[in-house]
């Protein structure tokens, strides 16, 4: 598929962790795929929790990814799609319902369902009070109910009376949202749109038959576990729980008294999330730092302190699902993606927690993944392209600077699109 003067279409995405800012670029094919082009990272800094804490250091991060990425691909990066995370997230499951007769009809009960309606009652749904500093990110579609008659996804032209739309509605921080924005921009790109990081998972490393039946997904970082439950089409719920692979990490470096990149090296190499009682126990020799001594300790003594801190971030989840309207309606299980996914043993592990069938989430559905970016660490900024292969025209023109004040502004007017892109 290409623009109307005869370039390829290319779709650019920026996920910003707290551990490594990952930019991509993709082509869309003329049969609407995506063929990966390019990817570049860089050691995240100056981002914690999905928050800037250092202006300077995460703009040089993502100047450093783009770079890469664009010479990789050949192509320049211009408009991005931007992963959004952090503790300050909020969802909600709402609903709004009106009248679908007209005030001039004589037959209320027989009025055939607008275009009109459905603008009126998912007006009804995203209105909330929110406090000045609060901006509604995502107003993610679950059902529409005609009358007594739920489970609608499409009720254009059906004849009812009483309308009412459920939706799930996720909002940020509006401070630092803007601050995410302006970094992007000072790194000399404009944003297309932001995205709830572990929405954009789920389009990375979710099939359409897991989100049409339910799933949960769960997105391991290194500051926060991201987690979103899908059922019947639509997201119930959606939650950040602030720790992340870099907890297990500050464990293991304050027992073994060694610095947080020996840690995660540790934990990589020799780490097991619940050590299988056929794995042979070896010594791993740790240097000391600054003069010290060296450390000695074995493989067992390393899971011995990653299990317990991984056991609690899980158990922080399973509260999370629990807390979903349908927590028992879960047809797959929990899918795990994001670099804490390659932790060996997950899956047994979290099976225990969560008593439920555990796969690991790996990107789907984009030509182009190499060894290296077929990773469930990946999903994230995979999940950004296929994001905007799909709602790109529901976003509209893309985003200048400045642009998070229209992006949140032109929500409202497109949500109907938003729907009927979704059902």
């Amino acid at each position: 598929m290409n623009n109307h003067n005869g370039t390829p279409r290319i779709l650019a995405a920026l996920d910003l962790g707290t551990t490594k800012v990952c930019a991509a670029i993709a082509q869309v094919t003329e049969e609407g795929q995506l063929t990966l082009l390019g990817v570049g990272t860089a050691p995240s800094a100056g981002l914690r929790k999905g928050l800037v804490v250092n202006v300077k250091d995460i703009i040089a991060a993502i100047e450093e990814a783009v770079s890469e990425a664009e010479s990789r691909a050949d192509v320049k990066m211009d408009g991005v799609y931007v992963a959004l995370s952090g503790e300050d997230i909020r969802s909600m499951n709402n609903s709004g319902v009106i009248t679908v007769s007209r005030g001039d009809s004589r037959q209320p009960y027989t009025q055939e369902i607008t275009d009109d309606d459905i603008d009126r009652v998912l007006a009804q749904a995203r209105a909330i009070t929110l406090p000045a500093d609060r901006d509604i990110l995502h107003v993610l579609p679950q059902e529409f109910r005609v009358d007594q008659h739920n489970g609608i996804h499409a009720p254009l032209g059906q004849i009812g009376h009483r309308l009412e739309a459920r939706v799930h509605l996720i909002t940020s921080n509006e401070a630092a949202s803007q601050n995410l924005v302006r970094c992007v921009e000072a790194a000399g790109l404009f944003v297309e749109a932001l995205v709830l990081a572990p929405l954009a998972s789920a389009y990375g490393a979710l099939d359409q038959i897991e989100r049409d039946q339910g799933v949960v997904l769960l997105d391991i970082g290194g500051g926060t576990t991201d987690i979103i439950v899908y059922h019947d089409r639509g997201v119930h719920h959606t939650a950040i729980i602030p720790f992340g692979g870099d907890r297990i990490n500050n464990d293991i470096a304050q027992v073994l008294h060694t610095t947080f990149d020996v840690a995660e090296t540790l934990k990589q190499q020799f780490g097991y999330a619940k050590f299988p009682a056929t794995a042979e126990n070896r010594e791993i020799v740790i240097d000391g730092i600054a003069g010290r001594e060296a450390k000695i300790t074995s493989s067992r003594g390393l899971s011995a302190i990653i299990e317990p801190r991984l056991e609690e971030i899980l158990q922080l989840c399973r509260n999370e699902i629990r807390r979903s309207d349908v927590s028992d309606m879960l047809t797959f299980g929990v899918v795990i993606t994001g670099g804490g996914a390659l932790l060996t043993e997950l899956v047994e592990k979290a099976g225990e927690v969560f008593s439920a069938e555990i796969k690991i989430g790996y990107p789907l559905h984009t030509a182009g993944l190499d060894d290296g970016v077929n990773s469930p660490e990946y999903s994230t900024v995979v999940g950004l392209l296929h994001y905007g292969l799909e709602f790109e025209d529901t976003y509209g023109p893309p985003l200048r600077p400045g642009g998070v004040v229209r992006f949140f502004g032109r929500l409202s007017g497109q949500l109907k699109d938003f729907f009927y892109e979704l059902f």
